[in-house]
């Protein structure tokens, strides 16, 4: 038969929205900062003595994992491998890329990554209470792929984030490429998904090192009163 590749099942790669000459074997991959990505290259109707598949990313080559192997009675093989790598804020432009030759065929299927980082908003007053909305808000980093052929993404990055904050899609608020939600505090405080992402956090408008955390030498004001409260708390 024919050597054909494909890509196998993943939610998040996503098809490009309109058909651009040359690039029909192309997904984009849409993912959150801290993701742990699981992706599968098939291999169709080869032929042994199979030669490696490669993978890369940028251009760089990646240690694949979990390879198998099956051949059918006619001869032909079915081959998948995976590459398995956690999501970071640099990745923003990357471009993963799966390629397999031998004698004249060669062929490869990519994926463009569009990586989107978390903003936690929360204002003194829900801090000093504990209770109350804070502000979640989703960005696309700016390296990210090209807008071209990429209205399939909006959809399954809200996909993601009602999924990792149990809020509806129709709930989520989207200007270009930000996505915002309000959550109640106590519900993100123990989110090991939305801490895996590593928030900016801000309280107030000034940045701060964890959620409802201390800051830098402008927010003595709130430290101060965090340590007053702790301490009455304890007399009492």
């Amino acid at each position: 038969g024919c050597v054909q590749m494909h890509w196998g099942v993943n939610p998040d790669l996503v098809k490009e929205s309109a058909n651009i000459q040359g690039r029909e074997h192309i997904k984009r991959l849409v993912v959150l900062v801290g993701d742990i990505i699981d992706l599968e290259c098939q291999l169709l109707e080869a032929s042994l003595p199979l030669n490696a598949i490669r993978w890369t990313i940028d251009g760089k080559p990646q240690q694949s994992e979990n390879f198998h192997m099956e051949t059918n009675k006619d001869g032909d093989v079915f081959a998948e491998d995976h590459l398995i790598f956690i999501i970071t804020e640099k990745m923003g432009a990357s471009t993963v890329s799966c390629e397999y030759s031998k004698g004249r065929y060669a062929d490869r299927v990519g994926a463009e990554l569009h990586v989107h980082t978390l903003e936690i908003e929360a204002r003194k007053e829900v801090c000093e209470l504990g209770e109350g909305d804070i502000r979640m808000i989703f960005k696309e980093t700016k390296g990210s792929s090209s807008t071209r052929g990429s209205a399939n993404v909006p959809g399954r990055i809200k996909a993601k984030i009602s999924n990792i904050t149990n809020v509806r899609s129709e709930d989520i608020r989207v200007n270009e490429t930000e996505y915002s939600l309000y959550l109640p505090i106590a519900r993100v405080k123990n989110n090991e998904t939305i801490l895996a992402m590593k928030p900016k956090y801000t309280m107030d408008g000034i940045v701060t090192d964890s959620l409802c955390g201390s800051a830098g030498a402008n927010s003595g004001t709130f430290i101060v009163i965090s340590i007053v409260i702790a301490v009455v708390a304890v007399t009492n």
